[in-house]
Parts: C-alpha cells; structure tokens; sequence
C-alpha cells in the first residue's frame, strides 16, 4: 500500500494501492478506447475517463456506471471540439502517410511541423478534459466545455511544466505502439492516467 505525497499544510492524501490503480487505469483506458471509437466522442471519452480515476485517487464512486454516467453527461456541448478533433486527426494521419511515403511535397518540412502539431493538439485536448469536470457542475448543460477549453489553453502555458509531462506520456505511448502494435489498447488509460496526474500536480502546486 502505499500513498502519494502530501503538500506542504493539506490534509493527508487517501492511501493508493499502486496494482489497484494499474489495473483501474487499464480498465478506464479500455472502456475510453471503445468510447472513442465514433472519433467525434473522443473529449467526452477521456473527460470520462480522468474524472473516473480522479474519483478513483480521492476514494469516491469510481464504478464503470459512474464512468458511464460522466460520458453521458460530458457529450452536450463537446461535438464542436469532437468534430474539431475527429478532422484533425484524420489531417495528421494523412500528412504523416503521404510525407513518409515521399508523396508530399516539401515533406521535410511538412513532417516535424504535423508532429509538433499534432503533439501540441493533444496536450490541449487532454488539458480541456481534464479541465470540464471542474466547470460541468455549475454551468448550464453542454456550456462546461468553452470554459474548460480557455481554462486548457491557460494552463497550458503557465503549468509548463505539466505541459512536457503529458509531452513525455504522448512520446511513450507513441513509443508503445512502435515497439507492439498490439500495444494501442493501452494508450488512452496512460494518458488518461498521465492527465489525471498532472492536473493533481498542478492543484497541490
């Protein structure tokens, strides 16, 4: 058994049995990959995702209906940023084929700017997700996302830190799946984990 780190006068933090978190972020990664699948849910998939293992860390609800529950709740209000994500993601895996493959111009240039891109995208999509769960209770339903997306942007910048974390947990995962492919069912519960971590870190900072 064992506990995260207390900040310097909070209260001391709920103990974290580390296999029952492993085996937790797993489960919600897998449950975030079969949500994701309709590519327009994604936000709502991992919004879901990182307020269950947030609930999970603080000793609260974290069944698969409370998981569930969230999503249903996470989808109002998330289709522009889905759809937003949905197009750019098929933008990015396009220009990396065709910039691999020798088919698109200037791709030595086209390349690195899709990579940094792309990264710089996720870190702000995973950034807005976490952040909805802080604004979904006291706005209107669907009106918790257009905050949590300026919020995003704002820590983004300022917890810079926290932004070159979840870089880090993107170049693993991207790692992961190039070792084993087979590997992709274990990517959103890392970063979904990595997300919940790193918006931890910055409310204890």
């Amino acid at each position: 058994m064992d506990s995260t780190t207390p900040a310097s006068g909070r209260e001391e933090p709920i103990p974290v049995n580390r296999f029952a978190l492993f085996s937790e972020t797993l489960l919600a990664g897998l449950l975030v990959l079969v949500l994701s699948i309709p590519l327009v849910t994604i936000p709502a998939a991992y919004a879901a995702g990182i307020a269950h293992l947030e609930r999970h860390l603080s000793g609260r609800d974290d069944s698969v209906r409370g998981l569930w529950g969230t999503f249903r709740s996470a989808l109002p209000g998330s289709w522009k940023l889905g759809i937003t994500t949905a197009a750019a993601a098929v933008v990015v895996v396009l220009n990396l084929l065709l910039a691999t493959a020798g088919q698109l111009p200037g791709s030595s240039v086209v390349l690195p700017a899709t990579v940094v891109l792309a990264a710089a995208g996720a870190i702000l999509l995973l950034r807005t997700a976490a952040a909805w769960s802080d604004f979904a209770g006291g706005q209107a339903p669907g009106r918790g996302w257009p905050s949590a997306l300026a919020a995003a942007k704002a820590l983004s910048v300022r917890d810079w830190t926290g932004s070159l974390l979840l870089a880090a947990a993107l170049f693993a995962a991207v790692v992961f799946v190039w070792m084993l492919a087979a590997l992709f069912v274990v990517v959103p519960g890392t970063l979904v984990l990595a997300a919940a971590a790193v918006k931890m870190r910055a409310a204890r900072a």
